[in-house]
């Protein structure tokens, strides 16, 4: 895997946009995981009166906003556990996935063992999920997803990290410069695509009402350049997906009170392409608030 860094990388940016950067420390992330997982294993196979198994076979369904980290993650400690693995990718991410298996099998995995299916999930998805032969399930992937799996098949052992509404909260006390700092790159690193993304950030009183506080914020999301992965002056790359119906409304639609700090724009009319967007005074309860936009999106309140 260390070999194949710049293989993954490219095959990253090639396939979902993602800056060198990001890709970067994703690699470092898999690397990590493979010297990890084993060790664990083999520290509990070193416990007296402890007798250890596999499972069986896995199923290791994946997402398209880090394609080398999470599935590695799902994959390496599925197998140094003692078990097979059927490997799903996000169907945005197949390049990906194959550089990945390619590392796992040049080391001398199986192709027994470690098996790759890319497939339309909503098509294919529920063969594999339902199928008796599938021992357990390691999901990172829509909470719908997650959910529908569990009622399609409620005794099926389901390890799942789905998404949600990530907030980022700043009081008076903060170091004011060290907070725009971190909210500007956890709002817009990655093109806000993760769920642990700062989409809402929630302001004590003080803060909220200090323009210069306003003016620094959008002027660090400003100097957040946006464009191809393959100019490196740029901190921010294409979205994976033109955006959905939701992110839609987000980008360019205003609810009741809400203003732009920041408006976002659509460069060169390419649908995958959008700057940093920063809404102010939105209210509690209401769409912005509530609903996980998945993008290049920030809500303050």
């Amino acid at each position: 895997m260390r070999h194949a860094r710049a293989r993954l990388i490219g095959a990253a940016a090639a396939n979902t946009g993602k800056i060198f950067t990001e890709a970067d420390v994703e690699v470092s992330e898999a690397v990590d995981f493979t010297e990890y997982y084993p060790f664990s294993v083999n520290q509990f196979d070193n416990m007296e009166n402890l007798q250890c198994k596999g499972k069986g076979v896995a199923l290791v369904i994946t997402p398209w906003n880090f394609p080398i980290a999470i599935p590695c993650g799902g994959i390496v400690s599925s197998l140094a556990a003692g078990n097979t693995v059927i490997f799903k990718p996000a169907s945005a991410a197949v390049m990906v996935a194959w550089e990945l298996c390619q590392c796992l099998w040049n080391a001398g995995v199986s192709k027994n063992t470690l098996q790759l299916i890319p497939c339309s999930g909503s098509q294919i998805g529920s063969k594999m999920t339902l199928h008796p032969d599938v021992d357990y399930i390691v999901l990172t992937g829509g909470t719908d997803t997650g959910m529908r799996i569990l009622k399609e098949r409620p005794d099926v052992f389901l390890a799942a990290e789905t998404g949600g509404k990530n907030a980022t909260i700043v009081t008076a006390m903060a170091d004011r410069d060290q907070a725009i700092k971190n909210v500007i790159q956890s709002a817009f690193g990655n093109c806000g695509q993760k769920c642990s993304a700062t989409s809402l950030l929630i302001l004590e009183k003080e803060v909220y009402e200090d323009e210069h506080f306003k003016q620094q914020l959008v002027d660090a999301a400003q100097s957040f350049k946006t464009g191809p992965a393959w100019q490196f002056r740029n901190k921010m790359g294409p979205l994976v997906n033109k955006p959905d119906d939701d992110l839609q409304k987000a980008l360019t639609t205003l609810e009741p009170g809400e203003t732009w700090a920041l408006k976002p724009e659509n460069l060169n009319d390419n649908p995958y392409m959008w700057t940093p967007g920063i809404k102010y005074d939105v209210k509690s309860g209401s769409y912005t608030h509530m609903t996980e936009f998945f993008g290049p999106v920030l809500a303050v309140m």
